[in-house]
């Protein structure tokens, strides 16, 4: 029994791993059936707003961060992992309801649900990120990035960081509704503006540092650009806190949930199939 324990878990792990690749595909497919601008439009947004404030930078003539790498890769290495963060925190605290019908099966769960849909957005910004990578790496002809490992997992761990901080809200939303829209506000206002995203933390005065450093997305969002050159300054940026706040998040996440997965099921039977299936 015990030689067979190691291979039952694997395929456990493997079964898993199926459920979560299913559901990511069928929200493709969901999304893919509202026309071209249901997949095109998670481009969109983060692809506009870099347009913008990279032509904003080019006709200010302002050198900043062009010191330290191109400005079209400085902005993308923000602006991508916050919608990314961003869009899976929301996709979590609102995510449930839409693949309702589903658990009729009892192998699928909630957290299959979610776990899918991060699966596909984390895919979707990894490709635009990488498309970026890939055309500055052409354009200057040089690697742009010193150590993809760390790039890699800092990605990860900021998409990690969403899941956690949304699976966390989730529950909570469904005991307190406005505490889920106030997270859905402050996740894409506030900490736009506190995630080093159109700053360098570098430009920051010391006394005001400790108010942005606060927020953890400014820690992952300045040591990927640190990760793409080495010789990025980033004073007061810790990984020790961005991981802790990754850890930390997934496992409150996970324990609430456990706590109140049955929570969830009785708020989804009083949900229609046809409100489920609503797009985004």
């Amino acid at each position: 029994m015990r030689s067979l324990a190691p291979r039952y878990v694997l395929s456990k792990l493997l079964l898993q791993l199926r459920v979560v690749s299913a559901v990511a595909r069928r929200e493709l497919q969901l999304r893919a059936a509202k026309g071209a601008m249901g997949v095109v439009g998670v481009f969109a947004e983060p692809l506009a707003l870099i347009v913008t404030f990279l032509a904003l930078r080019i006709f200010l003539r302002g050198a900043g961060d062009a010191t330290y790498m191109n400005p079209a890769l400085w902005l993308a290495l923000g602006f991508i992992p916050f919608f990314m963060f961003a869009e899976i925190a929301i996709k979590a605290i609102g995510g449930v309801d839409k693949n309702s019908e589903l658990y009729f099966y009892r192998r699928l769960r909630p957290l299959d649900s979610l776990m899918g849909n991060s699966l596909l957005l984390g895919q979707i910004y990894g490709s635009l990120l990488l498309v970026f990578l890939l055309g500055s790496a052409a354009w200057e002809w040089r690697p742009v990035v010193q150590d993809p490992g760390a790039l890699i997992f800092l990605f990860l761990g900021l998409a990690l960081l969403g899941f956690g901080i949304g699976l966390s809200t989730l529950i909570v939303g469904r005991r307190l509704p406005l505490v889920a829209w106030f997270m859905q506000m402050f996740l894409r206002r506030i900490l736009l503006w506190t995630s080093c995203i159109f700053f360098s933390i570098s430009f920051i005065p010391d006394v005001f540092r400790p108010w942005i450093l606060w927020n953890p997305i400014a820690h992952g969002v300045e040591l990927m650009r640190a990760a793409c050159n080495p010789a990025y300054p980033i004073p007061g940026v810790s990984a020790f806190y961005f991981w802790g706040w990754v850890v930390g998040s997934i496992g409150f996440g996970l324990l609430v949930y456990g706590n109140n997965e049955s929570l969830l099921f009785a708020v989804d039977k009083s949900v229609s199939v046809d409100s489920g299936v609503d797009g985004d």
